[in-house]
């Protein structure tokens, strides 16, 4: 199932939906702390562990909400597999 394209289009929905209000629609986003396409440079490998700790802990002092148990696990794996393909590359 992943990267395939159902599921990447889905997941750009999904992040359309949940997501852009503060990180831009299509994940485009011009401020860097924002800007999810971002996070394979940020993280490198460790971006999966990031987006989800991120995702299901929150970073309320930086006004990301908790989505664990708001969104479910699928709809979450398939927001990162659509941000996984807009990831900027050096």
């Amino acid at each position: 199932m992943e990267g395939s394209a159902d599921v990447i289009a889905e997941g750009r929905s999904l992040f359309n939906q949940y997501c852009a209000h503060c990180h831009g629609p299509n994940a485009i986003q011009g401020e860097r702390p924002l800007d999810l396409r971002r996070l394979t440079l940020r993280y490198g490998q460790e971006a999966p562990t990031v987006f989800d700790e991120t995702v299901s802990k929150g970073r309320l002092d930086k006004g990301m909400p908790v989505w664990k148990g708001v969104l479910s696990d699928d709809v979450l794996r398939r927001i990162f597999i659509y941000l996984q393909t807009v990831q900027t590359h050096p």
